[in-house]
């Protein structure tokens, strides 16, 4: 288990150290200041996955490594997760990720698709897409007093009811 937002100190030093080490990461896309924006993450933030060849090894080295906060440990001895697992895990890696999504365009919303508005004074109130405004912003149609509204709002306060 690595420190928080330190997995990549902790696997460089590692490997450093001549450890074999996994860490299957994900690319994706992220609403980051209401644009999206291309991320690459760990699957399971905070672990790393180690081999290690000897159950009676001496981890002192892995302990004091930085980045490093602790061995996961049932008992006295470390966690040990199945191999057939991790090369399952491998096995759906391509180019050193293990799911990119960065092909698709998952804040690409639809004329005619409701939608629920998630911050600002409209919050909770569902609404329909009239259309994409640029590359961050869409047009709603929205049902406010017996008629309807057209609102332009940012992708960051939307989500889909689907």
């Amino acid at each position: 288990m690595t420190k928080p937002r330190e997995d990549g100190r902790a696997e460089k030093h590692l490997l450093n150290q001549d450890y074999e080490l996994f860490r299957p990461l994900i690319r994706q896309y992220r609403l980051r200041k209401g644009k999206q924006v291309a991320v690459t993450e760990p699957l399971f933030p905070r672990y790393l996955f180690i081999k290690l060849d000897d159950a009676l090894s001496n981890w002192a080295s892995i302990r004091s490594t930085r980045g490093v906060a602790s061995l996961v440990r049932f008992t006295e001895l470390p966690a040990i997760v199945p191999e057939n697992l991790i090369e399952m895990l491998r096995s759906q890696c391509q180019d050193g990720y293990i799911i990119d999504t960065t092909e698709e365009q998952p804040f690409v919303f639809f004329h005619g698709e409701e939608i629920e508005i998630t911050e600002g004074s409209f919050r909770g109130i569902r609404a329909i897409i009239k259309e994409q405004v640029g590359e961050d912003r869409v047009l709603l149609f929205l049902t406010l007093m017996g008629k309807v509204q057209e609102l332009e709002v940012s992708l960051s306060q939307i989500k889909s009811t689907r």
